[in-house]
């Protein structure tokens, strides 16, 4: 049910355990405040390893976990995110410390985009940031995302709307 996107160096597509412990060893470093984290908590990481696929079912769309396609290595997961609380659906992303600064993330977040856009039909997508998460501040800008507004998030921090372009953008 989850398609497979390829990009030069990346898959994005459905869910193995590897990702799991992938992302549970992300959760315990200080680079996962932006996602609950820290945490060292093994049921918090499965927990959201499953939302993004149950999101699928429920609505059509959900994570994408993000492969290096010539090591097989875990480098992150792209999500087309849309909890019950969410007025509409939010592009979201995180990418390993060992795979930062390679481009991974702008490569991965604009397939992710695209297929939102051209197979799904969604209209522009939002971004929810923390203001101080400057390398996905950055990110945003670089694709062409404006920041539209600020709301707070399920721990009651401010984070920036950003709004990406369009489909023809």
């Amino acid at each position: 049910m989850i398609p497979t996107l390829t990009t030069d160096r990346l898959t994005l597509g459905p869910f193995d355990m590897a990702h799991h412990d992938a992302f549970r060893a992300f959760c315990t470093t200080d680079r996962s405040r932006f996602f609950g984290g820290p945490t060292d908590d093994p049921r918090e990481s499965w927990d959201s390893c499953m939302q993004g696929l149950g999101q699928w079912i429920a609505r059509g769309y959900g994570a994408f976990f993000v492969t290096e396609t010539k090591t097989g290595t875990p480098v992150g997961r792209v999500a087309l995110r849309h909890p019950i609380d969410f007025d509409e659906p939010e592009l979201a992303w995180m990418v390993y410390a060992d795979f930062e600064g390679r481009g991974f993330a702008k490569e991965a977040v604009l397939a992710a985009r695209d297929y939102a856009y051209r197979i799904l039909g969604l209209a522009p997508l939002m971004s929810l940031i923390a203001p101080e998460n400057q390398r996905s501040v950055t990110l945003a800008t670089k694709l062409g995302c404006v920041a539209e507004s600020e709301r707070n998030d399920d721990d009651g921090a401010t984070v920036i709307v950003f709004r990406h372009p369009g489909a023809s953008s």
